[in-house]
């Protein structure tokens, strides 16, 4: 658990960063990128299941009160967190005990495919619950497409300049 406190860190920071630099009302922009994803992708695998769900709540309230957006990313944030250890079976396949597995030290490029299969997923269906509805199918592929890219691309680069060069 010494872990924790640089998880909080990294919690704040990025609910920061989220909040007043990447908010696309401040920017006056349609797309933003959502990089609180990463606190997802980061927390850690030996943690139980139950304490993975609740943190993922607790990620996603936060974003939602942000935002105002009533529920939306608590839901795809709890969505991740129940759905992550398929999405670390399928990438990180050759680990033998995934509860073992420390993401942040992974080679890259197993990394930045996990954070893609996160990011797509957890957009989708953020986009999903903002529509609703099949009838606006153009406006949600679109806006999953833009914004998804662009939190890839955010979320390569916070990699790239946290990265630990071993």
């Amino acid at each position: 658990m010494n872990r924790l406190p640089k998880l909080i860190l990294w919690f704040l920071v990025l609910l920061f960063v989220q909040a007043f630099v990447f908010d696309p009302v401040l920017l006056g922009i349609p797309y933003a990128p959502f990089v609180y994803v990463l606190l997802l992708i980061f927390l850690p695998n030996d943690w139980a299941p139950w304490i993975v769900l609740l943190s993922g709540f607790f990620i996603g309230i936060c974003v939602d009160f942000i935002f105002f957006s009533g529920g939306i990313h608590t839901a795809a944030c709890v969505l991740i967190a129940y759905t992550r250890p398929l999405f670390i079976r399928a990438v990180f396949s050759d680990t033998m005990a995934p509860q073992d597995l420390k993401i942040e030290h992974e080679f890259f490029g197993s990394l930045f495919q996990y954070v893609i299969l996160i990011v797509l997923v957890h957009h989708f269906f953020v986009f999903l619950f903002v529509v609703g509805t099949i009838d606006r199918l153009e406006w949600l592929l679109g806006a999953w497409f833009a914004n998804s890219l662009l939190t890839i691309l955010a979320s390569a680069f916070v990699l790239i300049l946290t990265r630990n060069s071993k």
